[in-house]
């Protein structure tokens, strides 16, 4: 699964880069009435990518210190991970009727169960499966990302969508039944792709205290001078710190299992017990179709819905290892990190959040390396979705972490490029007329004005990690 050569990054990376190539000509149309596009300053840089780590996954497994009972139970809902749901019949059912996959371990593999994105896009084993009739939207590609899609308009173009519309449809399945349902229509110009990030350490990240979260923010806020300062995703339900996705849409991950199983899957359960589409005929199942399982006599594990498993299984998924060094120099590394901190990276990737008490001993006191403030940033109009969920602009992202970046294949959150050095660059972004400069350009200028060594050697850091 991991990508060998420079070559392979180009070949892989050529279908999403077409279609990105067609979204930006389509949403300079669409735009050029309102504002200018502008790319960001600064030169090249100098550094060649690795690619994707060898040796050791370095992830995957269950985070140390769990007692016997927990361990028990990580192991059996492992496998509810990696389930693969039907429609209807014996085997897990619930599937649709409008979906994006069909497993969860199809779209979060990348290196291990829980990942991120293959490098060969599962997705095309799974949208003709069983007969069902999909056509494969324009901006997925083989050898490209497991991209979902949200509409940042509906069709007029104006008013506010943000949702997610799911790619598939079960029409035409032999376990569908009489369902005729179609796929959305897909438009270059009102469309975010997202890619799949990894969640690997999300049980850490999960019960980072609140406040250190915001207090850090704060800090930054008043001390940089690189024009950096991170927005607190605060919940409108009561005011915790959302730190979760994209976004930073979600605060739990109970509820963003539930959420990705009705979403993604297409499964109800009792944290989102309707379907996305209440066609008639295409709902066979009761409701919810993942339920407690009151059945006399069962294991305890399988007590809970499939929701409660996944996010067990999330919870004590250990966070990324890091490997060795790009090349086998350690000092590039120990170099490369300290570029990484004196040009400014870790204003927004910072390096590390500690726990606190847990009733799960082995996620308590904790230290999760995860190189991220887990707040939103303006990233500029280059990077910009349109899409707005609860404190999150259309600019805004939350600085995903870097833990296990090393072993990603496409990065951004639309999986635009298989090149780290790229992703780096495609932090600078000027201001417009409808967004401000990206937090990040003075960072990347000074990135960009390093000597060829220290920003080799800084790429060769995150590698490794």
């Amino acid at each position: 699964m991991l990508r060998q050569a420079k070559s392979d990054h180009n070949q892989q990376g050529r279908g999403t880069r077409e279609f990105f190539r067609i979204l930006l000509l389509s949403a300079i149309i669409v735009l050029l009435p309102f504002t200018v596009i502008q790319v960001g300053a600064g030169g090249p840089a100098n550094a060649v990518d690795p690619g994707v780590r060898r040796g050791p996954l370095g992830a995957g497994q269950p985070i140390a210190g769990l007692t016997r009972q927990e361990q028990t139970v990580w192991n059996n809902v492992n496998a509810t991970f990696k389930q693969v749901n039907s429609v209807t019949g014996t085997g897990v059912i619930g599937l649709g009727p409008r979906f994006n996959s069909n497993s969860c371990v199809s779209c979060h593999s990348q290196p291990a169960p829980g990942g991120a994105s293959p490098p060969s896009n599962p997705l095309f084993s799974v949208y003709q499966l069983n007969g069902a009739q999909n056509t494969m939207p324009f901006f997925e590609n083989q050898s490209g990302a497991a991209l979902d899609a949200r509409f940042p308009f509906l069709s007029d173009l104006q008013t506010p969508d943000n949702g997610v519309h799911q790619l598939f449809t079960v029409t035409g399945r032999t376990d569908a039944g009489n369902c005729n349902i179609s796929q959305p229509t897909f438009q270059p110009n009102n469309l975010a792709a997202r890619n799949p990030l990894p969640i690997f350490g999300d049980g850490l990240v999960e019960f980072i205290l609140d406040s250190d979260i915001v207090n850090n923010a704060a800090t930054i806020c008043k001390t940089s001078t690189l024009g950096i300062c991170g927005t607190p995703s605060h919940s409108d339900n009561d005011g915790t710190i959302n730190r979760l996705g994209w976004k930073a849409q979600d605060r739990s991950l109970q509820i963003a299992a539930g959420l990705s199983y009705n979403v993604e899957l297409g499964v109800t359960n009792e944290l989102f017990p309707n379907e996305v589409d209440e066609t008639p005929g295409c709902n066979p199942n009761p409701l919810p179709e993942s339920s407690t399982n009151f059945t006399s006599g069962i294991q305890p594990y399988l007590f809970s819905g499939d929701p409660e498993r996944f996010a067990i299984f999330m919870r004590f998924l250990a966070p990324p290892t890091p490997g060795a060094c790009p090349g086998g120099d350690g000092s590039s590394c120990t170099n490369g990190q300290a570029q990484f901190s004196a040009i400014g990276c870790a204003q927004c990737h910072k390096a590390s959040f500690r726990t606190p008490t847990n009733t799960v001993k082995a996620l308590t006191n904790r230290v999760a390396n995860l190189f991220s403030d887990l707040v939103l940033h303006h990233m500029g109009s280059c990077l910009a979705d349109n899409i707005v969920l609860g404190a999150a602009q259309g600019d805004m992202f939350r600085t995903p972490p870097l833990w296990g970046v090393g072993k990603r294949v496409y990065f951004l959150h639309d999986g635009r490029t298989t090149d780290i050095v790229q992703a780096v660059e495609n932090h600078s972004c000027a201001a417009n007329g409808q967004y401000q400069a990206s937090e990040a350009n003075k960072v990347i200028d000074n990135f960009n004005a390093l000597s060829s060594k220290d920003q080799q050697d800084l790429i060769n850091f995150l590698r490794s990690l």
